[in-house]
């Protein structure tokens, strides 16, 4: 039965029930949704497990993906061609802006023959399952040594504003690079490490994930899920352990090329681990990455797996780069599941293995619905979801303040997430801002997107409230807004100074106020 949402949606807009699907197009081979049991997964869980078996295109199918491929890519000229004046607003009320050309295909570059095409998918399918062990980094030579400013480490008011974490591993997938490689980045904390399972199963390119681990006293925190989340003290050895274990497994088993870093912080008691330093987590993430065009993610979400599929194809993947370097985000419309159980779980994972056409489809029986849709409806409106639905091409989108979507985006225009923003509660909003702000254009892709997991509610929430970091995490938001509105802001991180004072690849900012660095943390 359509959900309520839906149906009223349905409603309003009667013209939309003439969608439909496009049935055999392209085959997805996956394993039957009885599952098999993973040593990763929550004990008793059987919600959750690895879509291991490679996709693959279907005999009599596979020579129309022409078509696919390029729908699922392709950004017309005219949906590129936007201002560069940077754009903050907390209205959506704008009428946008129709296109007055006939599109051009700036994002085919070359043309790919069929035959180049099926040795491109069965090259891929053959990586994918090498099975390889885990590459342990030299620790002297971590993203902390090539980006911890030292001056900040001797500054006592730094050092007491911004979480104090050390790299503990580094571990680097052995698996093949690709000139096409896109970066998921990712963080988490060590207990969920069966989600980062999750998105490596679906994910064809590299993973650079950061996994968090607070210690009272030398021991780890750690959390069973299935335990009413009470925490526990864990020898560090055992930790270390059960990381490169988790490495190897997800390296052996699922698609992606995982590059991990363990990353420890020493906290005062077991309750105050519950604040975690989610910005510092993804600065870390972000500093490990190396590819050119990176895919701004958090753990919890799926991104539909015909996405990394098609990008890994040379003409796609000039083209995709020509518009993140033209200072695009490409936004991934983002989706929860109706039910947040095991069926749920069931369902996110249908839905990114089929794509599109199975999105519209369970849109519309209630199945997924856009994500946080009913409590926190700026977070993703700017989408424009029902649009999506019908989009045969991409469409840019204005952006509103508030929204936080997942985006594929250039590195060299990511700045650093502000580090003060620890627990839960304006994080990723905050750093949206700031991308808004230096004249990032937003442009929907018109197939691929992505689904939040459903998992149990993380301690966070609760001790960012008990704490009453709630209300100050209002402030501080609004302190950077501020900032950025009078250029005088730069991230708050223990890694912004010298060459990356605002970003990995971010020396300086347009239109900065000069002068203001010794000003900031």
């Amino acid at each position: 039965m359509v959900c309520q949402e839906n149906a009223q949606f349905a409603a309003d807009h009667p013209e939309t029930s003439l969608l439909t699907t496009a049935q055999g197009r392209f085959k997805i081979i996956t394993p039957p949704l009885s599952l098999v049991h993973s040593p990763f997964l929550p004990p008793n869980s059987t919600s959750l497990q690895a879509f291991t078996t490679p996709r693959v295109w279907g005999e009599n199918e596979a020579r129309e993906d022409g078509r696919l491929a390029q729908e699922s890519i392709d950004i017309p000229q005219s949906s590129l061609d936007v201002a560069t004046k940077p754009l903050v607003t907390s209205s959506l009320s704008v009428e946008e802006e129709e296109q007055q050309q006939q599109p051009t295909d700036v994002l085919t570059t070359t043309t790919t023959s069929t035959s180049n095409e099926g040795q491109g998918t069965a090259a891929a399918s053959t990586t994918t399952t090498t099975t390889t062990s885990s590459h342990v980094d030299d620790l002297t030579s971590t993203i902390d040594s090539m980006y911890l400013c030292p001056d900040k480490l001797q500054d006592p008011a730094v050092v007491e504003a911004l979480p104090q974490l050390k790299v503990e591993a580094s571990l680097s997938s052995n698996k093949p690079r690709e000139p096409t490689d896109v970066t998921l980045i990712t963080q988490l904390s060590f207990e969920r490490l069966y989600m980062l399972q999750g998105q490596c199963d679906v994910w064809h390119g590299v993973i650079s994930a950061a996994v968090h681990i607070a210690l009272v006293n030398g021991r780890a925190v750690t959390v069973e899920l299935n335990s009413n989340q009470d925490p526990q003290l864990t020898d560090m050895s055992e930790i270390l352990q059960r990381f490169k274990e988790f490495h190897t497994f997800a390296e052996s088993r699922g698609l992606c090329k995982l590059d991990l870093l363990l990353i420890a912080q020493d906290v005062e008691s077991v309750w105050l681990s519950g604040l975690y330093p989610v910005n510092a987590m993804r600065n870390r993430a972000l500093a490990n990455a190396r590819t050119d065009i990176v895919l701004l993610l958090d753990v919890d979400f799926w991104p539909s797996a015909e996405l990394s599929e098609v990008v890994q194809r040379a003409g796609k993947y000039a083209s995709l780069l020509a518009a993140v370097e033209s200072k695009n985000a490409i936004v991934l419309p983002a989706y929860e599941t109706g039910d947040q159980g095991d069926i749920g779980v069931e369902v996110a994972r249908e839905v990114v293995i089929e794509g599109k056409d199975t999105a519209v489809t369970m849109f519309w029986d209630g199945r997924i619905k856009p994500f946080h849709g009913d409590n926190y409806k700026q977070g993703h409106r700017a989408t424009d979801y029902k649009r999506w639905l019908e989009a045969d091409k991409p469409y840019r989108i204005r952006y509103e303040e508030g929204y936080e979507p997942y985006v594929l985006v250039s590195r060299k225009f990511v700045p650093w997430y502000d580090e003060r923003f620890v627990g839960y509660r304006k994080n990723k909003v905050v750093h949206l801002l700031h991308l808004a702000q230096t004249g990032m254009q937003f442009v929907v892709h018109p197939r691929a997107f992505t689904v939040h997991s459903p998992h149990p509610r993380a301690r966070t929430w609760k001790v960012t409230h008990k704490t009453g970091l709630w209300d100050q995490l209002a402030e501080l938001y609004n302190l950077v807004k501020t900032g950025l509105e009078s250029n005088t802001y730069v991230p708050a991180s223990m890694y912004s100074c010298g060459d990356h004072v605002v970003g990995p690849e971010m020396a300086f900012q347009d239109g900065i106020v000069q002068g203001t660095w010794a000003r900031r943390i």
